[in-house]
């Protein structure tokens, strides 16, 4: 099948391993380059590195209603949409002859929205998933085609859990395309009434509040690093708080405490400890805990 893709992140580079070797890649649509890094370099999007590598045509439009005459001439078989960050109009959505699917990391209609991933661990859930729903012009609204539940061990952080996510969907496209293809998969409509929404996170969702519960900031830590990262300050500085474990310690201490536990840093919570593994002091490269504490003058410390 003639085939469409639509994507930005390297969520989707599974997916479109797959299909490369199944069906006829078309045309790939990504964002446009965007400054990143330190230096704002400007830099392709992973999915248009992609399609670079295996000489698949790529366009990115600033809005993807340009490319309606290009995607019309094409006549695609379908499209598939995967975290690729523009709202798409309906009269797109509708050339292809089986119509445009979206692979959303979440199980739908919970956590429509830009951060599913982050928030099925912010959130301490047990359970996760993927979606594949036919797209029409609402935001991760339209009827599901198909899911599959991937169960959380409580401790994945952002990364690991992406990366599972990815992997998930990939593995799903084959047989659902193929079913899809076929005629056999009814779409069920989405019950609204269950529908919780995400946002796109920012550097402020990462402030550490050490007067929460050990298991709020522990899912804090695991769900936004790399990015927007969480933080703290300590005398005025900001400190990036990178890896950490709870400690069910018996200390009596202020939240925000600094104490030693066997040679690493320990920060009281409202009912436990964490203990840091790993930080970045503003200014410096990221260290162990042990490096950080012993940079420390004696004294109790406060992170605020």
């Amino acid at each position: 099948m003639k085939i469409i893709f639509a994507g930005t992140s390297k969520f989707g580079i599974p997916t479109l391993e797959k299909l490369k070797h199944e069906h006829e890649l078309v045309l790939i649509i990504t964002q446009p380059d965007k400054p990143a890094g330190r230096n704002k370099t400007i830099t392709p999007s992973p999915v248009k590195l992609w399609a670079t590598r295996h000489n698949v045509y790529v366009e990115q439009p600033a809005h993807i209603s340009d490319l309606l005459p290009v995607i019309s001439h094409l006549n695609p078989d379908l499209m598939l949409v995967v975290a690729y960050g523009q709202i798409i109009p309906k009269v797109i959505l509708n050339i292809p002859k089986f119509k445009s699917i979206n692979i959303h990391g979440s199980l739908l209609p919970k956590y429509r929205g830009a951060s599913p991933v982050q928030a099925a661990i912010l959130n301490q859930e047990e359970k996760t998933g993927i979606t594949l729903i036919q797209m029409d012009e609402k935001m991760d609204h339209g009827p599901i085609i198909a899911q599959s539940p991937l169960m959380l061990t409580g401790r994945e952080t952002f990364e690991e859990l992406y990366k599972h996510l990815a992997d998930l969907s990939a593995d799903m496209v084959p047989k659902v395309l193929s079913e899809w293809f076929a005629g056999k998969i009814n779409p069920q409509v989405q019950n609204e009434e269950k529908a919780t929404y995400t946002k796109l996170l920012n550097r402020n969702d990462g402030k550490i509040n050490w007067a929460q519960s050990a298991k709020t900031i522990d899912a804090q830590i695991r769900a936004l690093n790399p990015e927007p990262g969480t933080w703290t300050t300590l005398n005025g500085k900001i400190i990036k708080v990178l890896k950490a474990h709870i400690i069910n310690d018996v200390k009596i201490e202020l939240p925000g405490k600094i104490h030693l536990h066997q040679g690493l840093p320990a920060v009281k919570t409202l009912d436990a400890s964490l203990l840091i593994e790993e930080i970045q002091p503003e200014g410096k490269s990221p260290m162990s805990g042990k490096d950080f504490i012993n940079g420390l003058k004696s004294g109790g410390k406060l992170f605020i």
